[in-house]
């Protein structure tokens, strides 16, 4: 199964100074914690890029319009002035499933909907990311497989206790796979990290595995 698709790719990175995350998620910070980041926030409509997107990629098979979409959304929270010597950093992951985008849910009662609608079936997390300078830009997207166990009954008081205590509303398709119950799952294709929210050995490969010295000077983190 192949996991990582070039996106766009662009331009040749200079040298970098300074890092920025574009991400207000703390699973993100939580992987680039060895950068010691610090925050703050940009906005981005992301449903309206996505129903703009959608359209426009109408020709593609589901799962590949909403990865290309995701792209789209991840390259529009790098949109600002872009400083010489700053690499950008910006992410966005969806849930696909049953030919349809799982963002976050709206309330609870939809973040339970979203959760049972899992079992008994596979589904798709797509995490889009942006590397992007002044000279360059650098857009990809990974692709994890989940498979769910079939429902039965002995569950049903672990998804309530899930839906009360997990905070799903923060995450895209209900749920963080670090947070969920391994009684859930019955098996995931792919990176873990792109479950999570960041394909972690895959960002830091683009970064530092080009050949060339990064120099890390300062970090800064953005959120939208």
């Amino acid at each position: 199964m192949q996991t990582v698709f070039q996106y766009q790719k662009e331009g040749d990175r200079e040298q970098i100074s300074t890092y920025v995350l574009l991400s207000n998620s703390p699973r993100r910070k939580q992987l680039l914690g060895f950068l010691q980041p610090q925050i703050a926030s940009v906005e981005v409509d992301e449903r309206g890029i996505e129903e703009h997107f959608m359209k426009q990629f109408a020709t593609d098979d589901f799962l590949t319009r909403a990865a290309k979409t995701c792209c789209e959304i991840s390259k529009a929270k790098s949109d600002m002035d872009l400083v010489t010597g700053h690499l950008y950093i910006s992410a966005d992951t969806i849930v696909v499933s049953d030919g349809q985008i799982f963002n976050k849910p709206q309330d609870l009662t939809e973040a339970e909907t979203m959760l049972r609608s899992y079992f008994g079936k596979s589904h798709h997390v797509v995490t889009s990311v942006c590397l992007r300078t002044s000279h360059s830009l650098d857009v990809f997207y990974t692709v994890a497989q989940i498979d769910f166990v079939n429902y039965y009954p002995a569950l049903e008081e672990v998804i309530q206790s899930y839906i009360r205590e997990k905070q799903p509303l923060d995450k895209a398709g209900s749920y963080g796979i670090q947070e969920l119950d391994p009684r859930f799952v019955a098996g995931i294709s792919g990176d873990i990290h792109t479950i999570i929210g960041l394909p972690i050995a895959e960002v830091s490969r683009r970064i530092f595995g080009s050949g060339k010295k990064e120099f890390v000077k300062q970090v800064f983190i953005s959120s939208c």
